[in-house]
């Protein structure tokens, strides 16, 4: 990432590092998918990521089975699996996170679907955005016409008006309406000086903890 101030959520001393990256920590992992689908470049997702799976080094527990519903070897097999399964087998599943309009899963799901629907997240370029509150990362991808802002509230706590700004050129001069992607909301409609440069913007008036959102404008 490109600031270091921006993944305080990698870090977790109360978890063992040999366990997980992310400690377990389905809100992170979240977070982690958040931010990977919705950056430039081909995005990898290695299975079981998708859901959250625990799996650490040696390289063998990095290849344990897919966890797909509670049952023998968690239904990836009526065999004997390879490898034990992971500590997570019994709450991280396929099953458990189909219906959970909130899972891991289902933001996967989601992000890519878009990514695919929208020139601006597939291969747009990355404007920077400065947000006011250390732990935010704010960033512009910009297709043609087609502009979104992406914002992360990469920290444990809600932060409330955190304002966005932006050097000169970074987005399309003129007024914008402004809805959240990932839920329909209606955020605060946006006006862009006609150098380009964005001052002071609040798009939501708060932003949940490890959470991220997508922003399309419209003219």
């Amino acid at each position: 990432m490109p600031n270091d101030r921006w993944s305080p959520f990698l870090r977790n001393h109360d978890q063992p590092r040999t366990r997980t990256e992310l400690g377990g920590d389905l809100a992170k992992a979240r977070i982690a998918s958040f931010l990977l689908l919705t950056m430039p470049g081909v995005p990898f997702v290695y299975y079981g990521e998708e859901i959250g799976m625990i799996g650490a080094k040696p390289d063998e527990r990095l290849r344990t089975p897919m966890q797909w519903a509670r049952g023998h070897a968690d239904r990836f097999t009526s065999a004997t699996a390879w490898e034990p399964l992971q500590e997570d087998s019994l709450s991280t599943t396929v099953e458990s996170q189909e219906k959970d309009s909130s899972s891991v899963l289902t933001l996967n799901r989601r992000l890519i679907h878009m990514r695919a629907a929208m020139p601006a997240l597939a291969d747009g370029k990355l404007v920077p955005l400065r947000a006011s509150v250390d732990g935010v990362a704010a960033y512009a991808r910009r297709s043609g016409n087609q502009v979104v802002i992406v914002i992360a509230n990469l920290t444990t706590a809600s932060v409330e008006h955190v304002t966005l700004a932006s050097d000169g050129g970074a987005l399309p001069g003129g007024r914008f309406t402004v809805r959240s992607l990932l839920d329909g909301s209606r955020a605060a409609p946006l006006r862009v000086a006609a150098d380009g440069q964005l001052t002071g913007y609040v798009p939501l008036a708060r932003l949940a903890p490890l959470e991220g959102y997508v922003l399309q404008l419209t003219r």
